[in-house]
């Protein structure tokens, strides 16, 4: 394995994880920032097939209706196709706890799925040009007494720009931020 591809997945890697962050915390400047402009997206068919503008609407209207959500991302093969192109399947468990106002009702709904991307690197940098999410399958929860919130839970800090992860910290060479 080459320095280039080692790099490479890094930053392949990253991208997946700034897409989970921008989706757990409804930042869709992080979402928008992991696909190329032209990405095509194959979610199943009543949530979105189509291309990438569309779906950041999607999630846009979407996202806001859960009261959290948490994306965990597992094994994640990556298999490049030459030095420009990588095809990447990605294991997740995602969890989300519907408001009122999301046809859930309130219900848990967890999720064992597979992201299958087609990554592309273009002008140097890595993103998704194509995705498609393989639902594996899903347990939804009723809201009454499967759950036992935790007066500390984050959730208060989700879709404000406030939670702490999200402020910058310093790379190499960098002056840390103040805390």
């Amino acid at each position: 394995m080459t320095l280039e591809e080692l790099c490479a997945r890094t930053e392949i890697h990253d991208v997946l994880l700034r897409y989970c962050r921008g989706l757990d915390r409804i930042d869709m400047s992080l979402v928008r920032g992991a696909f190329h402009k032209d990405a095509y997206i194959h979610f199943p068919a009543s949530l979105h097939v189509g291309g990438a503008e569309g779906f950041f609407q999607f999630l846009t209207d979407e996202m806001p209706r859960f009261e959290r959500t948490m994306h965990f991302l597992g094994n994640s093969l990556i298999e490049f196709d030459g030095p420009k192109m990588a095809y990447v399947e990605t294991y997740l468990q995602a969890d989300h706890q519907a408001s009122e106002r999301h046809h859930w009702k309130g219900d848990t709904v967890k999720l064992w799925a597979r992201y299958v991307d087609r990554f592309e690197c273009r002008e140097g940098t890595w993103l998704i040009a194509e995705r498609r999410l393989m639902v594996d399958w899903m347990c939804r929860y009723p809201a009454a007494g499967w759950f036992d919130d935790h007066p500390d839970a984050s959730v208060s800090h989700r879709g404000k720009g406030t939670d702490p992860v999200l402020k910058r910290v310093a790379g190499f060479g960098g002056t840390p931020s103040s805390a």
